[in-house]
């Protein structure tokens, strides 16, 4: 139901002109709300009707084919891997410079396996419900390993242009573009919006610059995944072994 809803509010939003506006927050909080059922506003309900049609059948719509099944696990993991995949593609057409890297938050990722075969726009949605956007922000390599460490803690982040190796919980053997991390040198990284704003403790990027032009991660996987069907290919499986638990 709250995915149904968020489908077609995402849609009201399209067709009310929104979409040629974007606002990036000044701050990230975090709370726990309970929500319980009740009545259905008939209002709500009233506004939403004409559209819910229209957009259940777009969400439906298939965009792409999935070569192979793209589960979510840690620390190695395909459907992340296919994530930032899409985000490093996207961003160097976006914002017309390629990354270096694009890592994306596991807790960021919905569900825990996307199918072989048809893909739907629905599951698109269902793995990135939230309108979070990619930015680029510049690091040094000595702020590059201090997020890998944090994100090494965690069990691991999905990385496209780098790989790294995990070993008590840090992150060891970094390699950029198959080159050595060098701490002097700076990177362009690829992420979220809500990480590059200190999401998922991530507080030693708080205060980084960002380079944001409103561009949804889910709108960069849905383009990604477009670009492959329009060439008349499948999605491919993303390489694995980026992302490597060493013995303690």
């Amino acid at each position: 139901m709250g995915l149904r809803v968020l489908y077609i509010l995402s849609a009201v939003c399209v067709l009310l002109g929104c979409a040629g506006s974007y606002y990036q927050p000044g701050r990230v909080a975090h709370g726990r709300y309970d929500v319980k059922a009740g009545r259905i506003d008939s209002g709500v309900q009233a506004l939403l009707g004409p559209y819910q049609q229209a957009v259940g059948g777009s969400m439906e719509a298939v965009v792409a084919e999935i070569a192979a099944s793209l589960p979510k696990s840690q620390p190695d993991n395909l459907l992340g891997y296919f994530m930032t995949d899409a985000f490093l593609v996207q961003a160097a057409k976006v914002f017309g410079q390629q990354p270096d890297i694009a890592l994306m938050n596991q807790g960021g990722i919905r569900i825990n396996n996307l199918p072989a075969g048809p893909l739907k726009m629905r599951q698109l949605y269902e793995l990135m419900p939230f309108d979070n956007q990619l930015v680029i922000i510049v690091l040094t390599g000595e702020q590059l390993q201090a997020l890998l460490n944090h994100v090494a803690g965690r069990g691991g982040w999905a990385i496209s242009g780098g790989s790294y190796q995990i070993k008590n919980k840090q992150a060891v053997n970094v390699q950029i573009g198959k080159q050595p991390l060098q701490s002097a040198a700076r990177y362009r990284v690829a992420l979220s919006d809500y990480t590059a704003n200190g999401g998922d403790d991530c507080a030693m990027l708080v205060g980084v610059p960002q380079e944001n032009k409103g561009y949804l991660q889910r709108d960069a996987l849905i383009d990604y995944v477009k670009q492959w069907a329009a060439a008349g290919k499948q999605v491919p499986t993303p390489a694995a072994g980026r992302v490597t638990l060493l013995p303690q």
